[in-house]
């Protein structure tokens, strides 16, 4: 079911925050492949337009899968958020606030996006 839900959402997503220009792309992977504590990442290379977004993969959450397919749409936003900002400055220093403001972002949009 996420091999199907990721790529239909990925292709909203990415239209409603104005990414048409990029090639996305957004694959699964496990828990062993993720950084300790994180559900996702996102590369992208600028010159390119090219991304890459790794969410974890939904035999790896200990929940629901109605819930785990929610979550991992959640993760996929989140990405596409860090993408969208690619272009500002970043430092370690910053690292943490941009965290928190993507968090913030995704919820608000996805909670948007439920009420429909």
């Amino acid at each position: 079911m996420a091999g199907r839900l990721l790529p239909e959402r990925l292709q909203v997503w990415q239209q409603r925050l104005k990414l048409d220009d990029w090639a996305i792309s957004v694959m699964t992977a496990h828990r062993s492949e993720l950084r300790p504590n994180t559900l996702g990442n996102i590369r992208w290379d600028v010159d390119g337009k090219i991304a890459v977004i790794r969410v974890l993969d939904a035999s790896d959450y200990q929940m629901a899968c109605r819930e785990a397919l929610t979550d991992m749409e959640f993760t996929l936003v989140h990405e596409l958020i860090h993408l969208k900002l690619s272009s500002l400055p970043r430092s370690e220093e910053s690292r943490q606030d941009e965290e928190s403001t993507v968090n913030h972002l995704t919820k608000a949009l996805l909670s948007l996006d439920r009420r429909k």
